[in-house]
């Protein structure tokens, strides 16, 4: 059984022959199943303008019309309840293809792929100084100002964040969930049912955050689904949402989806010889199904506080019309549903002891272009007040938006849609003098200012609650 180590803790030469590999795939043909260019294109791969700047450095650039049509290449899963399992293959394929390489150049014969714990920065246990490196792309990836030279392939141009913020990495939203998945695509931890959804709108609590805000706040390459994979970091990043799966279904009473729809899909690839295969879902369910497992670490599997199931909800209000996202824009008031015609309610309703109302923020058709930056979302009662600490109710990440946006076979271009569990700040917000359930406002704002390429529009913004009985 292999084991994947926290990239923190290793203590061996791990990472160099990773960038020994990353170095050798990279000078194998881009029609080459076992080279570094046709991997990343697995996940996605264009040749619009933000995309080419990255793939015409590929070995053998262009690539061969059989290549790009052979039905390997822009296969992710996204906004789907296949994200998961799609990604574990990935994964597994790629870690073989890259240990083989190490292998045939002398290298260690067991290597395995790391996981970057960024989720420890919310451990309360860890020291301070652990906490902030856990924010941290491993100093081996390089810095703002090029590649470390021991591990040079570990680099790539135009990432813009070395740091991550403390806010993007944020487990709980996800591993507090219950459900891996519900018919009716309401909040769940693993995705909507859907059929095969490269670009597709039912997004789990797990990639909606901490996955997709992470891979928004590097951007760059991994701001884009196709080109994330180029980025050496991509498979640390994806290991630990791997991880987490894990580590989500060890807390018990947590389970996969159990029909078959979901268990007997399947997905290719290529092996490490550069052979077809194939895997179905079942055969991933656990990491120990694929022989390996990740060491204990943060959040373990007895820390987290599940969430009671989503109830019945019904919109309590909602943004009275489409509107741009800008840099900073002004808190945003909801028209509240009239009284008469409202099902649901704000305030608390008569539930068991230690149980509060859940309200969710729904952020719908969100469509646009360019690499926006995380989204941090505020609610407020107050006239004129400014996201702040006590109103934050948490972050998106808009990967995939131009994907998300433009009609074709693989998606319907009506954009990325989110749903962000409010209970606390609204429960927060009630315990307020001058609360009123009347007057409820949003406010969007960009971690960073936006080049002038980006361009964002939010279709709606609904704020829903429990059905009172």
């Amino acid at each position: 059984m292999k084991t994947r180590k926290n990239v923190y803790h290793l203590q061996d030469d791990t990472l160099a022959w990773y960038s020994r590999a990353v170095e050798e795939m990279k000078t194998r043909d881009i029609n080459d199943p076992t080279s570094w260019w046709y991997q990343g294109a697995i996940h996605g791969y264009a040749t619009y303008p933000q995309a080419l700047t990255f793939w015409q450095d590929a070995t053998g650039y262009p690539p061969s019309p059989q290549t790009v049509d052979s039905g390997f290449w822009n296969r992710c899963q996204h906004g789907t309840w296949y994200f998961l399992p799609w990604h574990r293959m990935y994964l597994f394929y790629f870690e073989q293809i890259v240990a083989k390489a190490i292998s045939d150049m002398g290298g260690p014969s067991d290597w395995t792929l790391p996981y970057w714990n960024y989720c420890e920065a919310f451990n309360t246990s860890a020291s301070a100084s652990e906490q902030d490196q856990a924010l941290q792309l491993p100093p081996e990836f390089g810095s703002s100002q090029g590649p470390n030279a021991d591990f040079q392939a570990l680099w790539i141009k135009d990432r813009r964040n070395y740091v991550l913020k403390k806010r993007n990495v944020n487990p709980w939203p996800a591993m507090n969930e219950t459900e891996f998945t519900n018919g009716t695509g309401e909040i769940c931890f693993g995705g909507g049912v859907t059929g095969f959804a490269h670009s597709g709108s039912q997004t789990g609590q797990l990639e909606s955050l901490p996955h997709n805000v992470v891979h928004t706040d590097i951007n760059g390459a991994m701001g884009n689904p196709d080109t994330a994979a180029l980025d050496p970091i991509f498979w640390l990043h994806h290991a630990n949402i791997d991880r987490l799966w894990q580590v989500w279904l060890d807390q018990g009473d947590r389970h996969n989806p159990t029909i078959n729809a979901w268990r007997n899909f399947r997905f290719k690839f290529h092996n490490a010889e550069g052979n077809p295969v194939d895997m179905v879902v079942k055969e991933t369910e656990t990491t120990q199904q694929l022989g390996y497992v990740y060491t204990p670490d943060f959040p373990h599997s007895t820390t987290a506080t599940p969430r009671r199931t989503l109830p019945a909800m019904d919109v309590v209000g909602a943004s009275p019309a489409s509107f741009a996202l800008t840099d900073h824009m002004s808190p945003l008031n909801l028209e509240m549903v009239p009284k008469p015609s409202r099902n649901a309610r704000l305030k608390a309703a008569s539930l068991a002891q230690g149980q509060k109302k859940r309200t969710v923020l729904r952020i719908s058709n969100v469509t646009g272009k360019g690499p926006a930056s995380p989204i941090d979302v505020f609610i407020t009662n107050r006239d004129g007040e400014e996201g702040n600490d006590e109103n934050f109710v948490g972050c998106i990440g808009l990967f995939g938006l131009q994907n998300a946006s433009t009609p074709s076979v693989e998606s319907d271009g009506s954009g990325l849609n989110f749903a962000i569990d409010v209970s606390e700040t609204i429960d927060k917000l009630r315990q307020r003098d001058d609360w009123d359930e009347e007057k409820i406002a949003l406010q969007l704002i960009p971690q960073s200012q936006h080049e002038n390429d980006v361009e964002i529009n939010v279709g709606r913004v609904s704020l829903h609650s429990e059905i009172d009985d």
